[in-house]
């Protein structure tokens, strides 16, 4: 996604009024993404604590 993102963030003018809403966006998404990767993160760690008790 991040690749994507910021090759169409430098098609947009940088006067066009869509270019902030894109940005804010993009990095929204980028910081759900590491949530969710620290959440699977947690969880399999938690799991493993789990199993061996």
């Amino acid at each position: 996604m991040n690749k994507e993102f910021f090759a169409e963030m430098r098609k947009i003018s940088h006067e066009d009024e869509l270019r902030s809403k894109l940005l804010l966006h993009g990095v929204k998404r980028i910081l759900e993404e590491k949530q969710e990767k620290r959440k699977r993160g947690l969880l399999g760690f938690l799991r493993r604590k789990d199993n061996n008790i």
